[in-house]
């Protein structure tokens, strides 16, 4: 009897240990670094085999150890007590008992786990994989209660009739690593947040960056040379919608540089604005980011015109404005500096561009103006409130705050006065 709790005692020890030691390395373990040291050992194919079974192989490695954990607390303590009985025991050896048997779980169930899973973590993997597949399949029907647990939880939240999306799961474990990576000092944060930013491209679509028709630059397609040039100067843009009578029929895209040339000829010899013209891109306002990159790079274009679900004209979409989701804002020349966009008069006055976002107004400004999914500038703001794009000298109140329309033209407001009035006018 003495031998086989001794035996008991060794072998439950061992595979406590070792199963805690994988439990460890498939939830910390880097899978990137595996994957590498798959295609070193030239067996590619294996890094997909043990990823697609990591979960069964977690679950039942974490059931190994709790049975080996058990097994080895009440051998432990029966090897120690021997033929006595607990009574006999007094206070001293009652506690010693515990101890031990405390850090013999604490060394077997987390510091040699810890110590191989940093040190060791992917080599271990690669060499016992096919016994932690093994375990998960001989713990099959504990599995199978597992999951009928989690139906039972996942029918009482209301969530049984979701699937996980594989691919969402897949992304998690994309920025798992990245945020690891980020931990470990291999990535800067700025790296990181541009591999977020490529990952969350198919999450929003065009309507979410695109410039809205009433900020959009555009051309009347009968407008005359002179006019056409100094429009072109002043907006300082590249490439110019063209409509024809109204914004929602737009013809086509003048490029600034196509102008350029073109004014260089004599007049007489001058092309009219109708041949100028590129065909434009259309796409609806539901097109994905990721999708109208791949749109932008085939076409080899860089604006794009969107359609709105009735068919009128939305806004324009440019490469930059996709690309900025990945690397953030891009600021040219062409740009105003931010700090433009608000300039404090005194303390109840300020001058505010139109395209400035209400909730960075409320926190320069200590004021509170309504947000809304319907808009988030103060232009969107003024406009909702008045059903129309007012003209320079109008007045809005608005709870505490009045706005007085400085510069607006027939598509935008451009300029905005706010002041901050002491008492509340209806």
């Amino acid at each position: 009897m003495p031998d086989l709790l001794f035996w008991c005692l060794i072998c439950s020890g061992v595979i406590t240990t070792y199963a805690a030691i994988a439990s460890f390395v498939l939830n910390e373990i880097a899978w990137h670094e595996l994957e590498e040291y798959c295609k070193q050992k030239k067996q590619p194919k294996l890094f997909g085999v043990i990823f697609d079974f990591r979960e069964q192989m977690t679950l039942g490695a974490g059931i190994l150890q709790m049975i080996a954990t058990a097994v080895f607390a009440v051998t432990l303590a029966a090897t120690w007590i021997g033929p006595r009985q607990v009574t006999e025991l007094s206070a001293t050896q009652l506690t010693s008992i515990i101890g031990l048997v405390c850090f013999s779980l604490v060394f077997c169930g987390s510091w040699i786990p810890w110590a191989v899973g940093r040190v060791g973590a992917v080599p271990f993997l690669f060499r016992t994989w096919r016994w932690w597949w093994m375990v998960s399949a001989l713990a099959w029907p504990l599995l199978v209660g597992g999951r009928f647990v989690t139906a039972i939880f996942a029918r009482a939240s209301g969530q049984d009739d979701e699937v996980e999306d594989e691919e969402e799961a897949f992304e998690d474990e994309i920025l798992s690593m990245v945020s690891e990576g980020e931990q470990d000092g291999f990535l800067e944060s700025d790296a990181r947040d541009m591999i977020e930013g490529v990952m969350e491209l198919d999450d929003n679509d065009v309507s979410s960056v695109m410039t809205h028709r009433s900020q959009v630059d555009a051309l009347e397609e009968n407008t005359d040379w002179d006019e056409m040039l100094r429009f072109t100067v002043e907006s300082g843009r590249t490439r110019i919608p063209v409509y024809q009578e109204k914004i929602d029929n737009i013809v086509g895209l003048l490029y600034a540089k196509d102008l350029l040339r073109e004014s260089l000829r004599s007049e007489s010899k001058r092309k009219p604005l109708r041949k100028l013209l590129r065909d434009p891109l259309f796409v609806p306002e539901t097109t994905l980011l990721d999708e109208m990159l791949s749109k932008f790079l085939h076409v080899r274009t860089h604006m794009a015109i969107i359609k709105d679900e009735y068919g009128g004209f939305a806004g324009v979409i440019t490469i930059e404005d996709i690309i900025e989701e990945i690397v953030g804002e891009i600021v040219d020349e062409t740009d105003k500096d931010m700090s433009e966009e608000i300039t404090i008069l005194n303390d109840q006055q300020a001058d505010v561009l139109g395209t400035v976002h209400i909730g960075r107004l409320n926190e320069t400004l200590g004021i509170e103006l309504p947000e809304d999914d319907h808009f988030d500038t103060l232009s969107g703001l003024i406009m909702q409130q008045l059903n129309e794009i007012p003209r320079p000298g109008r007045e809005l109140v608005l709870g505490r705050v009045q706005f007085n329309i400085q510069e607006a033209n027939r598509r935008q407001i451009k300029s905005v006065r706010i002041t901050r009035l002491e008492d509340d006018i209806e």
